[in-house]
């Protein structure tokens, strides 16, 4: 049977500059101009003034995982694709997460592009990404020392949406999270409103833990700006 939904507070929006920098391209010997760390500097703290963390929390029985399905209780059935599949194996429950940093940024970003203010509403809303990912950070952070706490082993966080496992399963993870308690809603496109919002799961009791995963080595979009890390994961 399902836990009972658990609501996260005492989260927090984190916004490292620095990270908003990398994000739009200044790494290594590549410096931002002085304007442009100012810049920066100054929507990453409204960012954090903005944001609003909030995030939902439960665990749901696993009946079955096949080579590319994992079957939930009610018959709920996640078409999570052979890869997620195998390195959730042996997984006895689905942790399932929803975090959000509410609309109010989002609603700022909007409002600087009609001003015609494109540099500051590209440099917010890369630094709400930057505050979702830290508040995402802290939910995983709680997965892991809660199952810890029960001697159980946790395979990686991930969502529809990655690698083969079709966005569509939204709604799925939707009807099982009381997400309008948090204020996020799936639009036509089961993409997530507000944006700045995150859904993620993880299995519980998982044969063989996966040491130092990055998704990011796995969802084959190389170039993508938000990338962490450059080293190929040896799991893959």
């Amino acid at each position: 049977m399902a836990s009972t939904v658990q609501f996260l507070d005492h989260l927090e929006a984190n916004v490292d500059t620095a990270a908003v920098l990398r994000i739009q391209g200044y790494r290594g010997h590549r410096e931002p101009k002085a304007g442009i760390r100012e810049i920066t500097a100054r929507q990453a703290q409204l960012a954090q003034q903005l944001a609003t963390p909030k995030a939902i929390y439960r665990e749901v029985q696993i009946l079955a995982i096949d080579e590319g399905t994992i079957r939930l209780e009610d018959d709920l059935l996640l078409h999570v694709g052979p890869r997620i599949a195998q390195w959730w194996c042996g997984s006895h429950s689905l942790a399932l997460a929803l975090c959000t940093i509410g609309g109010a940024l989002e609603e700022r970003v909007m409002a600087l592009s009609k001003k015609g203010d494109h540099a500051e509403a590209l440099i917010l809303d890369i630094a709400g990404s930057v505050a979702l990912a830290s508040v995402a950070d802290q939910v995983r952070r709680f997965i892991c020392e809660k199952a810890s706490n029960s001697e159980i082993q946790v395979g990686p966080a991930l969502n529809p949406g990655y690698r083969e496992w079709p966005l569509t399963d939204q709604q799925l993870l939707f009807s099982l999270m009381p997400a309008e308690n948090i204020g996020v809603r799936l639009n036509d496109q089961f993409m997530m409103i507000p944006k700045k919002s995150v859904s993620f799961c993880a299995g519980l009791g998982v044969i063989k833990t996966l040491q130092h995963f990055n998704r990011c080595d796995h969802c084959g979009v190389s170039k993508c700006p938000y990338r962490r890390g450059d080293k190929q994961s040896k799991t893959d």
